[in-house]
């Protein structure tokens, strides 16, 4: 099943670590507008991106990553 990026669970992941957004930013050597960008879902991280944010706040990638709702129904369908 497909599984794409997920800025609410960036969101989520990031409070939780207790980590602020520029924080954030500065560890991932990116801005803090970049970071809000990804949060709100505007914009996807390169997966190098993506690896470092997961690094950084102490997570899998996984975590970040949120299943494909179109691909569920497809293999639903499929079945």
């Amino acid at each position: 099943m497909a599984r794409h990026f997920s800025g609410q669970l960036l969101r989520e992941s990031r409070k939780a670590a207790g980590v602020s957004i520029e924080q954030l930013a500065i560890s991932i050597g990116r801005s803090a507008y970049s970071v809000q960008e990804y949060q709100r879902g505007r914009v996807t991280p390169p997966i190098d991106v993506l690896a470092a944010m997961a690094e950084a706040l102490g997570r899998p990638i996984e975590d970040l990553l949120i299943e494909d709702a179109s691909s569920v129904i497809a293999a639903g369908t499929a079945a």
